[in-house]
């Protein structure tokens, strides 16, 4: 996510990867060697960076960097139990930690960064560090939540956007409420950050489930439709199992995968023909730019400020994504 104005973060940055690296210290060799691995590879940093912006939209001259980084470790430790769960090989382009050294230590890093953060943090004082917590329970009960729901052929849509406000928007909501606390925003700033981060999670969860229909140059039968596959029925099949005729024969399709009667590679053309049939991808899409304007409107409480248009860029770049998607790359 290569925004305008972000540049402005980057001495912060450098400061919440300095607390990161602090904060993920083991004096185990092996351990170590493993969170080095996962912490070479940064990735985006959003839920950081929405920390900090937040931090400046009152115009308070804060330091939000150890706020922003204990986050994400906490973050960071879930996707480690993640890629167990999904036998996930890459993550932020390289290989998994369970596919570089094991299954068992990826459960054990995940866990000693967050017990370290939490040990180790000098934050513990501060008026939001108890809700981080909530939503980390918030978090584990949206994964919960979505694996029973696996092959739920009958998910309702409701149902699916409260998984996401749980397992997604979870994160995102901490993030930016630090910032805002840490800023000294008010209680109407306050409950706008909770808003924006609200609104933005869903459409940065439901631009995720246009990219499971993505096929890529390299392997497009191995790749496309893995999470329907799997079982997990994102925003475009659950639009299409409640259209007349495209979900019955959708239907058909995920029982014959759940019981290997079908491969996906058999499956493919077909999910994707009447997923389009039923406009599953344009519903979609409709409802990313929904809950885009959402977030950017959320932001209005907030006097205008180069923190303020880079959060509006943010929710600006998530649906310009889903355009591109749509446009470019859908199977």
């Amino acid at each position: 996510m290569d925004l305008e104005g972000l540049s402005l973060l980057e001495p912060e940055l450098m400061r919440v990867n300095q607390h990161i690296e602090r904060l993920s210290q083991s004096q185990n060799p092996s351990m170590q060697k493993i969170l080095q691995w996962v912490l070479q590879a940064r990735g985006k940093q959003l839920r950081p960076v929405l920390t900090l912006l937040f931090a400046k939209l009152a115009g308070k001259q804060t330091d939000a960097t150890e706020s922003a980084a204990v986050i994400e470790i906490c973050h960071t430790a879930s996707l480690l139990h993640d890629d167990v769960i999904d036998a996930a090989e890459l993550r932020r382009g390289q290989l998994s930690v369970q596919k570089k050294f094991g299954r068992e230590m990826a459960i054990y890093a995940g866990d000693f960064m967050i017990f370290s953060a939490i040990s180790r943090t000098t934050l513990v004082n501060k008026p939001w560090y108890r809700e981080l917590f909530g939503n980390l329970e918030i978090l584990c009960d949206g994964e919960v939540e979505q694996f029973d729901n696996r092959f739920n052929t009958e998910i309702s849509e409701e149902q699916y956007l409260r998984n996401i406000v749980g397992k997604t928007c979870s994160v995102f909501r901490i993030a930016c409420l630090a910032g805002a606390y840490e800023g000294n925003c008010n209680k109407a700033e306050r409950q706008a950050a909770e808003h924006y981060a609200e609104s933005l999670g869903l459409a940065f969860q439901l631009r995720d489930d246009l990219m499971d229909f993505i096929a890529t140059d390299t392997d497009t039968a191995k790749n496309v439709h893995q999470d329907f596959c799997c079982g997990y029925f994102t925003l475009p099949a659950i639009h299409t199992f409640a259209y007349p005729n495209c979900g019955e024969l959708l239907r058909k399709i995920a029982a014959d995968l759940q019981s290997g009667m079908r491969c996906r590679e058999e499956a493919t053309a077909e999910i994707s023909k009447l997923i389009e049939d039923a406009d599953g991808y344009g519903y979609t899409m409709r409802l990313i730019s929904g809950y885009c304007e959402e977030a950017i409107r959320a932001l209005d409480v907030y006097r205008n400020s180069e923190a303020k248009h880079c959060l509006k860029r943010i929710a600006e770049s998530v649906r310009e994504g889903a355009e591109y998607l749509m446009d470019n790359c859908l199977c």
